[in-house]
């Protein structure tokens, strides 16, 4: 690692390409790679270092061949090098960032990089109190809920917006970008299904900023902590059979064994009763009633109930709900411990980037034994 730290600080600061920066749209010169950021788990993203600039490159998870969207990053006035004619130029570092997701939020506040979030959608659903402050202060722009407010954006004029493709706006979001001439930056993190390979899209975000080495040492800390905790889960006998979720419009979406959830459930030592079940929507299964009812009647544990906060909740919403064994012993529990009065749930903004934190307290519910001094973080169990 110190050799990668030592090639980019000297590439970023005095290399260019064996040329003087230029003010022309691409120099004529074609550049080699010299190093990559070390990625062990996400598949969705790259990046790689050349003399004076690096490129981040995001990738299909199906495909890692096919490039969804690629990012060269160099300095204000610098000559863009004519192998990535086609990509996004963005100076950097970057100074002036937009999220509409509180997750990409999230992520700028754990690598300690919220000075440069200047502003947000759905800002009252976020909970990071440091967050909220810089919102009540007015350091951060509040940019509507359902849709953006463009004519704020282009006022606050970003260096780029963080974006998540489909699910905030999708193509509509990105044409009317583009015509306002505002940059994008596609952070599919969410999209990841491993717990590690989500969390490691810190490092995706840092390198907008030049912090690779501060997103490298926290994650190093996550994994060591993650797969230490994996390993202890793996000495139980006996694995409490677990189920989740509460049906949707009379659908019962049930994670598959390859979703987030169901991977997390099988790191924390429970028998996900779907766990070896392909999925059929995405990474999620469509089930009826009766079927998850038929597998899940007598299982352990009831864990993500949605909006469902009390066992009253769950109750009202199906009297059948009350059969389930693990309703009829308490064992429900939900990720909404940290939740604020507008209904910002913690667990979906920073749970992404504390995986080591999930699994602990999944550990904790499932065999308290093995961590007997945890205090749960995301989950409290239903009353």
């Amino acid at each position: 690692m110190n050799r990668f730290i030592g090639i980019l600080l000297i590439t970023l600061l005095f290399a260019s390409c064996n040329n003087q920066p230029k003010q022309v749209e691409h120099s004529t010169t074609h550049c080699v790679k010299q190093e990559s950021l070390p990625v062990k788990y996400a598949k969705g993203f790259s990046v790689d270092y050349y003399n004076g600039f690096k490129v981040i490159t995001v990738k299909d998870l199906k495909d890692s061949s096919k490039v969804l969207a690629q990012y060269v990053l160099l300095p204000k006035g610098k000559a863009a090098p004519v192998d990535f004619a086609n990509a996004t130029l963005i100076d950097t570092p970057a100074r002036r960032i937009v999220c509409v997701s509180t997750n990409h939020a999230a992520s700028m506040v754990k690598l300690d990089l919220l000075d440069k979030l200047v502003g947000m959608t759905n800002t009252e659903l976020t909970y990071d109190s440091s967050i909220q402050a810089n919102i009540k202060a007015g350091i951060i722009t509040k940019l509507g809920s359902n849709e953006l407010n463009y004519e704020k954006l282009v006022a606050i004029n970003p260096s780029f917006v963080f974006t998540s493709g489909e699910f905030d706006g999708g193509s509509k979001m990105k044409i009317k970008l583009e015509s306002l001439h505002i940059k994008q930056v596609l952070n599919l993190d969410y999209m990841e299904q491993d717990p590690l390979a989500r969390a490691e899209w810190l490092k995706f975000t840092a390198a907008f900023f030049d912090e690779e080495y501060t997103a490298d040492s926290i994650f190093n800390a996550i994994e060591k902590n993650y797969l230490a905790l994996k390993e202890k889960a793996k000495t139980v006998s006996i694995k409490p059979m677990v189920f989740c979720n509460l049906p949707f419009k009379e659908v019962w979406y049930m994670p598959s064994g390859e979703n987030y959830i169901g991977l997390l459930f099988n790191d924390a030592g429970a028998d996900f009763l779907w766990k070896d079940v392909l999925a059929t929507n995405g990474l999620n299964l469509s089930l009826d009633y009766e079927a998850v009812y038929n597998k899940a009647a007598n299982a352990d544990y009831w864990i993500n109930t949605g909006l469902a906060g009390s066992l009253s909740d769950i109750r009202n919403a199906d009297k059948k709900n009350m059969l389930f064994k693990a309703y009829k012993t308490g064992n429900v529990y939900n990720g909404d411990k940290r939740r604020t009065a507008n209904g910002g749930i913690d667990f979906w903004e920073s749970a992404t980037f504390n995986p080591d934190l999930v699994l602990a307290d999944l550990i904790y519910i499932l065999h308290p034994e093995l961590l007997p001094n945890h205090q749960l973080f995301y989950y409290r169990k239903l009353k």
